[in-house]
């Protein structure tokens, strides 16, 4: 089965591709993106990006056994971040992030509105889990405009930091979100 393709009042959502490793390199490849991401490395690793976006791209083909699925978001047919739902196959978290250009504009708020949408209208998934570190305010923005609610203070691992940083975990329920929380 192939990506969906999600279009949004100003944005699409699709499928990651080995094309994108150069606008990934030039959005990550910024700290002040990279160091509130956790599997991010800084400076940027071409290869494991590479990589990354390989697996982003197969995992789609087998949707229903997929540890992970990523959506690129596209502004204008260009990408400007990517959100993902890793631990599939467990209660699922969504990752998230914009490059630092396209930051404070509500792009966020709306493709991770359009993610979880297709997720609980997609999967059997009753529960998704969101995990921000505590000085990422926009992130954090984000899952309470979604209708997260904040259950535990948590550690986040941060490959560009080197260090775990003090995080939020938040949760959100199928019912809740459909729901409109």
């Amino acid at each position: 089965m192939s990506a969906p393709v999600i279009e949004t009042q100003r944005l699409v959502l699709r499928a990651p591709r080995l094309e994108d490793l150069g606008r990934c390199a030039e959005l990550l490849g910024d700290y002040e993106v990279a160091k509130m991401l956790s599997r991010v490395t800084y400076p940027y690793d071409l290869d494991e990006g590479r990589k990354y976006l390989a697996r982003a791209g197969e995992s789609w083909q087998d949707q229903a056994n997929a540890e992970e699925l990523s959506f690129q978001v596209d502004l204008n047919g260009e990408m400007i971040g990517g959100i993902s739902f890793k631990k599939l196959q467990e209660t699922p978290e969504i990752g998230y992030w914009l490059g630092r250009p396209y930051w404070g504009k509500g792009y966020m708020c709306e493709a991770a509105r359009a993610a979880v949408t297709w997720l609980f209208h997609n999967t059997d998934h009753e529960q998704l889990a969101c995990e921000a570190m505590t000085e990422n305010a926009a992130s954090l923005r984000v899952a309470e405009k979604l209708g997260f609610r904040i259950v535990a203070e948590v550690g986040c691992n941060s490959l560009s930091r080197g260090a775990t940083m003090p995080a939020i975990r938040a949760e959100l329920t199928r019912t809740e979100f459909l729901n409109g929380h």
